[in-house]
């Protein structure tokens, strides 16, 4: 079954203030009962063998004539002296000393006592009935006096020459804590329910301030889906609810330029596509219809065309690849400045159209793992694009910083303008003399996609493009190298 956040948190919680005081109140009752009665019984326990200790010590003393003839005083009282000093610092033990004939040596007034009496009736009944008491002789035992538990030591004493005491009698009650605890168990569970229902009343509130921003989380992604981006506010005070929020947030802004910039992708890809098609749709219809005197020459504007269309296309393709994360990164060794004279070399026809002298001057040699196709690319563009601004020559530099290489790609045109160098990266973006407008954005996504990076600036004899890459781009590249 599906709960809410709320009755998530607020039923188990509710279920422990409810349940765990009830259960604390009979573990506590049941345990003081046995606690008490514990202490009681261990403490007769070394009352009773202390006493045996003084019995056995009297005995011992006293167990012929000649030391009672030595003594100064009966060994009756000597023994009933002992015994009342070591009982009387006990408190919650009771204590009856027989004499001959079972008469009650001590106390004097036990039948003001009434758990004294009825425990001296319960002793001479017992003898009566069956000539001997059925109290077990020298141990600890439980006995009902009067319809209460008591604790019982009892023991006989061995006679001795001019001592009368026969018997000795200790006994505690045992206290009934549940009785005890019944007078107060109706303020206990008042108390108990009304903290309880306080708890369950905060408990409500602090569950519904975390599910009401979970909720309005919840509406902001339904809105995300259906791309209304507008932001959250959910007034969280929970630090991972607001983090959340904050995601959130960021995630709308990220996802609204990101919608925005597709739009405007896709408006400038369909307007850079709708020109080319439509020279080559106007040039093919004015051959079918005879228009043209030399058809050579419509032919020519068509392969143009077709070749500018053919780049734009191929262009999309490769940015669209990389944004997916689609293109697989293929490493090899390469030594960069045999690679760099190779572009060189490509790049001379197009150089010599514009008059324009491509210069490099290899000092010592580099190796780098990248990727040959994605690095022809962003060079290739880079240069394409100095070639058509530069007066007289283009010239590439290598050089080292730390881990990584960089190939400076530097013109003698008229510089890059503030305005220009802000959106110069961009997709579609193109200058005075621009082709279509993605071949610097190519060059910077397919340096970014290998872990490096490509920025420019202008100078006062022209402009200068920094190619930054790794010596080794398997540790940084977009791609993972597991043949994903």
């Amino acid at each position: 079954m599906k709960l809410s956040i709320r009755m998530k948190i607020f039923l188990p919680v509710m279920l422990i203030l409810i349940v765990f005081p009830l259960a604390f109140w009979l573990v506590f009752r049941y345990s003081l009962d046995g606690h008490m009665n514990y202490n009681t019984r261990r403490n007769l326990e070394r009352l009773a063998e202390d006493m045996n200790t003084l019995i056995g010590r009297f005995e011992e003393e006293y167990g012929d004539d000649t030391a009672l003839q030595g003594s100064g005083e009966p060994a009756e009282n000597t023994l009933l002296l002992e015994l009342r000093q070591r009982i009387q610092t006990e408190t919650g033990v009771n204590w009856l000393v027989l004499g001959e004939h079972y008469r009650v040596l001590h106390p004097q007034n036990y039948d003001d006592e009434p758990t004294m009496a009825f425990l001296y009736s319960e002793f001479l009944s017992q003898l009566s009935a069956a000539g001997e008491t059925a109290w077990t002789e020298g141990k600890i035992f439980e006995t009902s006096i009067n319809g209460s538990q008591y604790v019982l030591f009892f023991r006989t004493l061995e006679p001795v020459a001019g001592q009368n005491v026969r018997c000795l009698i200790l006994y505690s009650p045992l206290y009934d804590a549940s009785a005890i605890l019944d007078d107060v168990s109706g303020l206990v569970l008042l108390i108990i329910a009304v903290m309880a229902s306080v708890s369950i009343l905060l408990f409500w509130f602090v569950a519904g301030s975390i599910s009401g921003p979970v909720r309005r989380l919840c509406e902001a992604a339904r809105g995300i889906g259906e791309k209304k981006f507008q932001k959250v506010e959910t007034k969280a005070t929970v630090k991972e609810l607001c983090e959340l929020e904050d995601e959130i947030n960021q995630m709308q802004d990220k996802l609204l330029k990101a919608d925005e910039a597709e739009r405007v992708f896709f408006q400038n890809a369909s307007h850079e596509l709708r020109t080319p098609l439509m020279s080559i749709s106007g040039y093919a219809q004015g051959i079918q219809r005879g228009v043209f005197d030399d058809v050579s020459q419509a032919a020519g504007v068509i392969l143009d065309e077709s070749r500018r269309l053919t780049e734009v296309v191929d262009g999309i393709l490769t940015l669209t690849r990389m944004d997916q994360l689609r293109y697989q990164v293929v490493p090899v060794e390469l030594k960069l400045n045999e690679f760099v004279e190779d572009q060189l070399e490509r790049l001379e026809g197009l150089a010599y159209q514009r008059k324009i002298r491509l210069e490099f001057s290899p000092k010592e040699p580099h190796m780098v793992t990248t990727d040959a196709m994605l690095l022809a690319r962003a060079y290739s563009n880079v240069m394409s694009n100095c070639i058509r601004y530069a007066k007289t020559k283009v010239w590439t530099e290598i050089t080292k910083e730390g881990d990584w290489l960089v190939l400076t790609v530097t013109d003698d045109g008229p510089g890059i303008g503030e305005e220009e160098l802000l959106h110069l990266f961009d997709r579609f973006y193109k200058g005075k003399t621009g082709n279509h407008g993605l071949g610097l954005a190519i060059a910077r996504r397919s340096m970014e996609y290998m872990g490096g990076t490509i920025t420019a600036e202008s100078r006062a004899g022209g402009a200068k493009f920094l190619i930054r890459m790794p010596q080794d781009c398997r540790s940084l590249a977009v791609e993972q190298w597991n043949g994903v």
